[in-house]
């Protein structure tokens, strides 16, 4: 088959699967909207507080809406182990780097789609709704914030998509990813002698970028942060050509 035809199947997959379909559309919704409900209630007080970051605050939805992208990658790759159509694919197309490539490509390119448009409305509401103590587009670090905020959710996607080909399992996935990335990489940052390990999780790098303030404790630079959750991603995808390649459907 040849490379367009691969895309287009894996698209067929997605959108014929509408949990999948509807998937980044909801982790969109909730980054605008949790993001506006939290910054609309803060009120003088907070917003005169030490160490407040209007733009951070305003990405507060990320921390439920990348649980969503999680599911979208897991299930774009999962889906085939479960039901066993992996077998069906990989004999409809042999080359499983073409493959498994048009998978991780179409995928990514899903979730730039729903983070470009996303992190943009994330920032303009929420920067709105905070009046007076909100940043304005322009001000230092606000351009990279947005740019991060559209970059999340792809390179999450990639990394999560890599793992679950390395784990071949839907649930063993979900499983894993989502405790390891919603739960323990918090607690960890607040664990003394852990927190700077905490840094080096691929969450927790890539929303360093939406911090306004980059002199806000982190051992790198924020953009940094983005090429850590970047290695993140490169090494889960590799590791999951990896397991493609050499073990049977």
């Amino acid at each position: 088959m040849s490379v367009d035809a691969v895309l287009r199947s894996e698209w067929t997959k997605i959108r014929s699967v509408r949990p999948v379909l509807w998937s980044l559309p909801l982790a969109a919704a909730l980054l605008v909207g949790i993001g506006a409900g939290v910054t609309g209630s803060v009120g003088p007080e907070e917003a005169d507080g030490p160490g407040f970051d209007p733009v951070q605050l305003g990405y507060y939805g990320v921390l439920f809406a990348h649980v969503v992208v999680i599911a979208f990658a897991v299930l774009v790759v999962g889906n085939e182990y479960q039901n066993g159509a992996i077998r069906v694919s990989l004999a409809a197309v042999p080359r499983r780097g073409l493959m498994y490539a048009a998978k991780l490509t179409v995928g990514a390119v899903l979730a730039l789609v729903a983070g470009a448009v996303a992190s943009p409305a994330t920032f303009l509401l929420s920067q709105r709704l905070l009046g007076e103590h909100g940043a304005a587009l322009g001000d230092a670090g606000t351009v990279r914030a947005i740019v991060v905020g559209a970059l999340y959710f792809p390179l999450l996607a990639v990394m999560c998509m890599g793992f679950t080909a390395m784990l071949r399992s839907l649930m063993l996935s979900m499983g894993v990813l989502v405790p390891v990335l919603f739960l323990v990489s918090p607690v960890l940052a607040e664990i003394p002698g852990l927190q700077e390990l905490a840094w080096y999780l691929p969450d927790r790098a890539g929303q360093y970028g939406l911090r306004l303030d980059p002199a806000a404790a982190a051992p790198y630079g924020p953009m940094t942060g983005v090429l850590v959750m970047g290695v993140w991603a490169g090494a889960a995808a590799v590791g999951g050509w990896l397991t493609l390649r050499t073990r049977d459907a």
